[in-house]
């Protein structure tokens, strides 16, 4: 027995001392000289000496890049730090050996084309968190880079293959290192995680509109040399296009450019059925449907629908819907559908829903549905509104949003990161209630349940208001609800008048991190038509002996209407 005490005892000791080993490995003092060599053998002579094992693969790690490193007397760390300087690779020890990845190519930013496009998160303001890594390990742990994706091939042929595989190297690397720096921060570091996931996420993005756009170039390239190898410079990837006064199509391609409309770039276009055209830079009409290859300077109107290749500078306006690639900056009007794959900064309208997959939406969209996956500057009007972050106001029947910074306004608010409370209290007539709040601080939906229950009758009330709660300390808050509640006497509903309404001024102190305690005073009012047992009109739940002022009202059809005003009290806990 005294044996199997001891047995815990060694495992912890054995635990404990393969934890300190792990930590001892890019701890150990070395020092190291050769000048010239290839990676590869620098290695083998850093485990020879050290006894450090490396783990890595050699499709990620390039071991024949030639490197330098003479140090002494400093920690193995320091001088990986100092050996990789320049060598895209990221190591950190596991267990007793240093695995070896894929880091971030060294190249110098600029404005170029060739210069290294950067995503990085907004700074952390938050003095109150630091970013749990190595520094020796990781220079920024939110930031994630990407090269440009660059063709030398002439041939079109080729020049895709070559684009097709250097975009897939770019994104594996990527990948490889989102994956890396995500796995590198702490579990408890959530907020970090996020940041980085959305940076990976726009680097994607961009690598992916630049991996479109040099492969529609190529394909632009190829057909301009088709039609016009003498007279046409080839000897880069363009995309210019010819430039015209106008051109009128009566269906693609019965029209002025026939079909190599897409290369041309109109100051006005007229399609009396269906027009596909490279670009316009002044106005273009359609009677169904006008098609844009690029991008769009100007107006368009159509009878069905204007679909753009890239984006537009000005106002689409269409019977059915507007659909452009990229960002819009005017608006967009259409009967049913406005959808746009970028930024917006102005307005979309439309009959049914607006759809923006942009990042960021500087003006207001309105429409039954509006949805916007990005950041909205503005405001969405409608009876179905989503954004993942607003900056200014939702006004609609049910409104979604993680985060707001400003007002929602709906029947029903939901806000990821925004107020939600749960209340359970008394009143003076109705003794159990659940009130649940959500929306945010300023301004959030209530929805209300309460009762009355005895042995022989029972009445329930449900009802629906909004309200706004001032942070008065760090413990107080005054919360100022309205409510209006419809009550049903001994039966599951009551058809007849007999609502409440009611202002309540609740002073709430927090009695730990997510319970406090409320009590406040409410000002009632009531409209009966109900008669109750004793033959008299109005519900027996008002309290006659707070009942401050009582009339009693007559409808033109002569119909009585009781209509009381108290004073009451409400009292509970909030979740």
């Amino acid at each position: 027995m005294k044996k199997l005490y001891k047995l815990p005892a060694l495992l912890v000791c054995l635990i404990c001392s393969v934890q300190l080993s792990f930590g001892q490995v890019l701890d150990q003092k070395v020092s190291i000289q050769f000048q010239n060599i290839p990676l590869e053998q620098a290695l083998k002579k850093i485990k020879m000496s050290y006894g450090v094992n490396f783990s890595y693969s050699p499709d990620q790690v390039d071991v024949t890049r030639i490197v330098s490193l003479n140090v002494s007397n400093v920690t193995l760390n320091q001088a990986l730090v100092k050996l990789f300087k320049d060598v895209p690779v990221t190591y950190k020890a596991v267990g007793n050996q240093i695995v070896l990845k894929k880091g971030k190519d060294v190249v110098p930013v600029n404005a170029s084309r060739s210069a290294t496009k950067t995503v990085t998160a907004k700074a952390i303001t938050n003095t109150d968190y630091t970013i749990p890594v190595s520094a020796d390990t990781i220079d920024d742990p939110l930031s994630l880079e990407i090269k440009p994706l660059e063709v030398t091939a002439t041939d079109s042929a080729e020049a895709i293959k070559e684009l097709d595989y250097t975009y897939e190297k770019e994104l594996t690397g990527l990948n490889i290192d989102y994956k890396y720096k995500k796995d590198s921060l702490e579990r408890n570091v959530q907020a970090f995680k996020l940041k980085l996931k959305e940076n990976w996420k726009s680097a994607k993005n961009v690598l992916a509109t630049e991996y479109h756009e040099l492969k529609d170039s190529i394909m632009y390239h190829k057909k301009i040399k088709e039609l016009s190898p003498d007279t046409i410079d080839t000897g880069g990837i363009s995309d210019e296009l010819i430039p015209s006064e106008g051109q009128f199509t009566f269906v693609y391609p019965l029209g002025t450019h026939m079909a190599n409309s897409e290369l041309y770039r109109n100051k006005y276009s007229g399609n009396l059925l269906v027009g596909y055209n490279g670009a316009v830079n002044g106005i273009e009409f359609g009677g169904i449907a006008n098609i844009i290859y690029k991008e769009v300077h100007g107006a368009q109107f159509a009878g069905v629908t204007n679909i753009t290749g890239e984006y537009v500078r000005g106002a689409q306006f269409a019977g059915v819907c507007n659909i452009t690639k990229e960002e819009v900056i005017g608006a967009q009007f259409a009967g049913i559908a406005n959808v746009s794959g970028g930024d917006i900064s102005g307005v979309q309208a439309a009959g049914i829903v607006n759809v923006s997959n942009g990042h960021q939406m500087d003006g207001v969209q309105l429409a039954p549905i509006n949805e916007h996956n990005g950041t909205i500057n503005g405001g969405q009007i409608g009876l179905i509104n989503h954004a993942r972050r607003v900056n200014g106001f939702q006004l609609g029947f049910i409104n979604i949003c993680d985060t707001i910074k400003g007002m929602p306004i709906g029947l029903l608010t939901i806000t990821k990161n925004g107020y939600g409370r749960v209340e359970t209290y008394y009143s003076e007539t109705t003794q159990a209630n659940l009130l649940i709040k959500t929306g945010v601080k300023s301004f959030y939906n209530i929805f209300q349940v309460g009762g009355n229950f005895s042995s022989n009758q029972y009445r329930w009330t449900f009802g629906y208001g909004f309200g706004s709660t001032v942070q008065m300390s760090k413990n107080t808050c005054i919360s100022f609800d309205l409510i209006a509640m419809h009550i049903n006497e001994n039966e599951a509903f009551t058809a007849k008048i007999n609502d409440q309404a009611q202002l309540r001024i609740m002073l709430g102190v927090n009695f730990s991190k997510r319970v406090s305690l409320f009590v406040g005073p409410t000002l009632n009012t009531a409209f009966s038509e109900y008669t109750n047992s004793s033959g008299e009109i109005g519900s027996k739940m008002i309290p006659k002996n707070a009942i401050i002022y009582e009339q009693t009202l007559t409808t033109n059809d002569g119909k009585k209407i009781y209509n009381p005003y108290w004073i009451g009290l409400n009292a509970g806990i909030r979740f």
